[in-house]
């Protein structure tokens, strides 16, 4: 599967878009992977990672922001 019939099957499943922390995620392949993975997750239990991954991704641009 591509990304966009992923993506779509996942929005019909929860009602958000994927999100990943790209910086984090190592490449393709393994957005690829987390997202066939967490197709699985119950409802609860994926809203919890997609916070989390908002999370992730605010941080990097707080640190990208902010001097060193």
């Amino acid at each position: 599967q591509n990304f966009t019939e992923l993506n779509d099957a996942y929005v019909k499943k929860f009602g958000f878009p994927f999100i990943i922390a790209v910086r984090d995620a190592g490449g393709k392949a393994n957005i690829l992977a987390a997202f066939n993975t967490r197709i699985n997750n119950s409802r609860e239990a994926e809203f919890t990672t997609a916070c989390k991954q908002v999370e992730r991704i605010a941080w990097y641009r707080l640190k990208d922001l902010l001097p060193a």
